[in-house]
């Protein structure tokens, strides 16, 4: 997995508009960065800040995507299809009218609050007083918040004339990627990359069943609790980053989970392994099929992503009625 990991980085970095070599390459690799050539120094500053932005946010996509599914026993559970992007999208905007210069940590915080805040309004919605919230309910809570949330976004684009943003937000790009915004996200991304690894076991566990989990001891509010929390950082800081990238989660964890079988604590390093490679991969297509422009990475994404969710709905009918 790491080899190829790395090879797609190297071919992602390699090939671009502006074209390039693999002396060029070697030369970026193994050069100081003062005595490169041209198209040398635009991989350093354009496509290597890009590539490495795409492999953390597959990762993180993927990663998120996987917890929710463990954590809510929903095999269609996913950032996109839950509204948590749309929700971090909206909030971005809402930052973007009340303090267009603002900081990084202020779209951070902005990010996190928006996705928190579809978080609660899905579940608010999906749950009823007499059971708790269905994989069915969440979809159809989700889909309808998600659409809420997007409306308000475009109200807000179209009022303040952000229209650039607009595509940004609803359909994620990696055009634009600067060290100094993937230097601020990239620690945030690892940290709760490699936290979701302690409660792989906890999740195997959960997916025996909640009371078989409770028998064995697990806290399922704790975790619950610590799983969103990871799954809204992993998201709002990748919305931040990439804009809104659905369906990633839904390829991604069931991939993985039918090369590794049901156990979290290989699964999701897989997970992140393939998330990353996946949207590499995109991205790479996404510059090249209507160079010199960029096709949004995340439209290439639902491209694939749509029928793995036609086709896990009718293989996953039973759970999700």
């Amino acid at each position: 997995m790491s080899l190829l990991l790395a090879t797609s980085l190297a071919i992602s970095v390699r090939f671009g508009v502006a074209g390039g070599s693999w002396q060029d390459l070697r030369q970026l690799l193994w050069s100081h960065p003062g005595s490169l050539s041209p198209t040398a120094a635009i991989m350093l500053q354009m496509r290597l800040p890009r590539v490495l932005a795409a492999a953390s946010c597959g990762a993180a996509f993927a990663l998120a995507a996987s917890l929710m599914q463990g954590l809510t026993l929903n095999p269609l559970a996913d950032a996109g299809l839950l509204g948590i992007n749309a929700g971090a999208g909206l909030l971005l905007a809402l930052a973007e009218v009340l303090w267009a210069a603002h900081p990084a940590w202020f779209s951070m915080l902005a990010s996190f609050c928006g996705a928190l805040l579809a978080v609660l309004l899905v579940y608010g919605l999906g749950q009823s007083r007499r059971r708790p919230v269905s994989p069915l309910g969440l979809i159809l809570a989700g889909a309808a918040v998600s659409a809420l949330l997007t409306a308000l976004t475009q109200a807000l684009a179209l009022s303040f004339n952000l229209s650039k943003e607009l595509s940004f937000w609803t359909s994620g790009s990696l055009s634009g990627i600067t060290w100094p915004a993937l230097k601020f996200t990239l620690p945030w991304l690892a940290a709760a990359s490699l936290l979701c690894l302690p409660m792989s076991g906890f999740l195997s566990v959960l997916a025996l069943g909640q009371s078989s989990a409770q028998a064995l001891g697990v806290n399922l509010k704790r975790l619950r609790l610590a799983g969103m929390t990871l799954v809204l950082i992993l998201a709002g800081c990748s919305v931040m980053l990439a804009g809104g990238i659905a369906y990633l989660g839904l390829i991604v964890p069931h991939v993985s989970r039918r090369l590794t079988g049901p156990d979290y604590r290989r699964q999701l390093p897989v997970t992140a392994f393939l998330g990353a490679i996946l949207l590499v991969w995109a991205d790479l297509a996404a510059r090249l099929i209507n160079a010199p422009y960029d096709t949004p990475v995340g439209a290439l994404v639902s491209l694939l992503g749509v029928p793995v969710f036609l086709i896990l709905i009718r293989q996953n009918r039973t759970v999700v009625s």
